[in-house]
């Protein structure tokens, strides 16, 4: 539901095998995707920035996400703009598409004017889809697809109309068919929400008998838009799995919020990364794509359009679309923790080899002995000492619901001190950032 839809292009990561690797998935079978539709504040900062970010994970795949409406803009005429890029853009780095055409994007029917009032498995609905999707080969002559999405989240407009089901199970099964004829070898999918593939078991099963991949979107949430523990990302890659034993699994759309409002933070955010990994190398074998959702927090603006595009204005559902980004909107943007423990966890499994000190990711706290954190005796004050001068240092404290309490900047320095004096006793995370150091220290506020 909540994939960006600015430039309609995410990325998909992946580089031949190396000798680091860390755990079970295996970068020549299992793809890490990153969306990097959105962009930060700075215009300059471009798709091609972005871009460059996810070629620094290694990727070597791309995606495309159009509505069809974007695409017949009006009765059998077409915009093939974002085509005619792609076939251009993608064989230039080697990359092969996964392309997302959606009838129904979440709860929006999105066909052309025309066919509004038709049954989804009308034969005049299935030629113009099939008319589209010539169009739409003709003008990607040169683009490898990687998969083909058709439908975005449409279990929530179907709900549970079995009537309305079946006719999207006959034209999905209709249109498949003719995918294969424009591509041989095409994999195709759809794409269904977490809850509505677990919970509307027997119309998914349905739905996706002849999908060659199971195309789910993940965004572990309660009714009220407020975050779910990380701890249940386990239970429900088991019980996908579980439903879907002998097909891949790719996750199309996959976020968690750093929001206050939304019971977040960036801690937790990072955390979801870490525990995403984690499980992914037990499912090795069954789940073989995850992409991100997104890069970049949305600005305000954007997030007021898709509240009215959804019709869902509560400000925690805004929030959490607002902070869905791994890095933050202001200027060029900057990292936020679930960015650097991306590109992190990633390194440890050999996906790529940045310069970055991964070490002490959240996934491998340890202590430091270059850098010591001691409190005085009151234990309103404490200390941060570093045998080496700390450059452009970032420290912030969050307490135990991973609210940052404290954030302090230092250009240069050896040691630093802050005060903790207005804050009640408790557990708190310290994380400490320079340059590439991304450090973590836990104190005890025992008073």
């Amino acid at each position: 539901m909540w994939k960006n839809r600015v430039c309609n292009i995410a990325i998909i990561v992946v580089v031949l095998f190396s000798n680091s690797t860390k755990g079970q998935i295996n970068p020549l079978t299992n793809f890490i995707g990153v969306d990097v539709s959105t962009q930060p504040q700075n215009s300059s900062f471009n798709y091609d920035s972005c871009f460059i970010l996810g070629k620094n994970l290694g990727m070597t795949r791309g995606g495309i996400f159009q509505n069809w409406t974007a695409i017949e803009t009006s009765p059998t005429v077409y915009n093939m703009t974002i085509m005619d890029i792609a076939n251009i853009y993608y064989p230039a780095y080697n990359m092969s598409v996964d392309l997302t055409i959606t009838p129904i994007h979440t709860n929006n029917l999105e066909v052309p004017s025309d066919l509004t009032s038709t049954p989804f498995d009308n034969p005049v609905f299935i030629n113009r889809f099939n008319r589209m999707l010539d169009s739409v080969k003709a003008h990607m002559p040169n683009v490898t697809l990687s998969s083909l999405v058709i439908g975005s989240e449409h279990d929530v407009y179907l709900g549970s109309n079995a009537a309305l089901w079946t006719q999207y199970t006959n034209f999905y099964n209709a249109v498949l068919l003719h995918a294969k004829t424009l591509w041989p070898g095409l994999k195709v999918a759809t794409e269904l929400t977490f809850n509505g593939i677990t919970t509307q078991n027997t119309f998914a099963q349905t739905l996706n008998t002849n999908s060659d991949y199971i195309g789910v979107s993940y965004y572990p949430l309660n009714t009220n838009f407020t975050v779910k523990p990380v701890s249940v990302i386990p239970t429900d890659f088991a019980t996908l799995v579980g439903l879907y034993t002998s097909k891949p699994i790719c996750f199309y759309q996959y976020g968690y919020p750093s929001s206050s409002t939304c019971n977040s933070s960036d801690v937790l955010q990072a955390q979801f990364i870490s525990q995403t990994f984690t499980s992914w190398d037990t499912y090795a074998s069954n789940i073989k794509m995850i992409d991100f959702t997104w890069l970049h927090d949305l600005d305000m603006a954007l997030v007021n359009y898709y509240g009215t595009y959804y019709g869902l204005t509560d400000p925690v559902f805004l929030e959490y679309l607002h902070t869905l980004g791994m890095r933050n909107w202001s200027g060029n943007g900057s990292d936020k923790l679930a960015f650097t423990e991306l590109k992190c966890q990633a390194k440890q499994r050999g996906y790529n080899t940045l310069p970055i000190n991964c070490t002490t990711s959240l996934s491998e706290i340890k202590n430091n002995d270059d850098i010591v954190l001691f409190p005085n005796p009151a234990q309103t004050i404490f200390s941060l000492q570093s045998s080496q001068e700390l450059d452009h240092a970032i420290i912030t404290v969050f307490n135990s619901k991973g609210q940052a309490v404290k954030i302090i900047t230092k250009v240069n320095a050896k040691q630093i001190a802050f005060d903790m004096s207005d804050v009640p006793n408790g557990l708190y995370l310290v994380e400490i950032h320079s340059g590439d150091k991304h450090i973590n220290k836990k104190i005890v506020l025992d008073r």
